[in-house]
């Protein structure tokens, strides 16, 4: 009977350690951009079966936006172009930049990274989101793509309560730059998740505390589509 319980035991140790190294390759990999090339190439093969037309609102960033299934319908009648992949940092939006927004030449962009910046394993400041922010903003201008740009806060979640602070921290340094240019704008959504008690809401995640639920993602539209539609950004477009 030993040999069997020993054999199960170090089946299961190895599986276990096999899980746990593919975990630290992922971390430590997906920070790299050349990680997501797989889901630009896949952006790109759509776009030639059904491009998208050109002069929409064009959403850039990582997990929250990828997990947004609803973003067409949950903004309209804005017309949105969805480029959310991985779990993207700012810094990886702007290296793909050519590739997934130059193309649209969208009326308007709007920026939904900067957590997975904090939450990166080589350890990453809000200062860091600040800059990797401005070097997003200069690609655009050097690319002749002088349209408004939108940054939606970074906003707190349960599994990941401990980074708030830091978050809190970026989101007001990026906001206190956006004051200088008026193309640029700052769209506040913390507020949403948290009660009256300053406490998250748990009930707008899903299981893993870390990925927004339907409700989750009804707050954030709430706190996004009047802004979008104040500035006339729901016109239609031009055939």
């Amino acid at each position: 009977m030993r040999r069997p319980l020993v054999t199960v035991v170090l089946a299961v140790g190895m599986s276990f350690l096999a899980a746990f190294g593919f975990l630290v390759y992922v971390l430590l990999a997906s920070g790299d951009p050349e990680y997501w090339r797989g889901d630009i190439a896949e952006f790109e093969r759509r776009d030639v079966s059904n491009p998208p037309l050109a002069g929409a609102v064009l959403f850039v960033g990582g997990r929250d936006l990828r997990l947004w299934s609803r973003l067409s319908q949950d903004l309209a009648p804005l017309s949105v172009i969805n480029r959310g992949f991985g779990g993207a940092q700012i810094a990886h939006v702007t290296h793909y930049m050519s590739r997934i927004v130059i193309p649209y030449r969208p009326r308007a962009i709007v920026l939904m990274a900067g957590e997975a910046d904090l939450a990166d394993v080589h350890g990453r400041r809000p200062e860091d989101v600040l800059d990797d922010f401005k070097n997003f903003v200069t690609a655009l201008r050097d690319h002749d793509l002088d349209v408004p740009v939108y940054f939606v806060s970074i906003h707190p979640s349960p599994m990941r309560r401990g980074r708030w602070f830091g978050a809190r921290r970026a989101n007001a340094l990026v906001a206190d730059f956006i004051k200088r240019d008026p193309k640029l704008h700052y769209i506040e959504t913390a507020d949403g998740v948290i009660d009256g008690r300053g406490n998250i809401r748990e009930d707008l995640f899903r299981w893993d505390g870390l990925s927004l639920n339907r409700q989750g993602y009804e707050v954030l539209a709430s706190e996004i589509k009047p802004v979008l539609l104040s500035a006339g950004l729901g016109a239609p477009l031009p055939h």
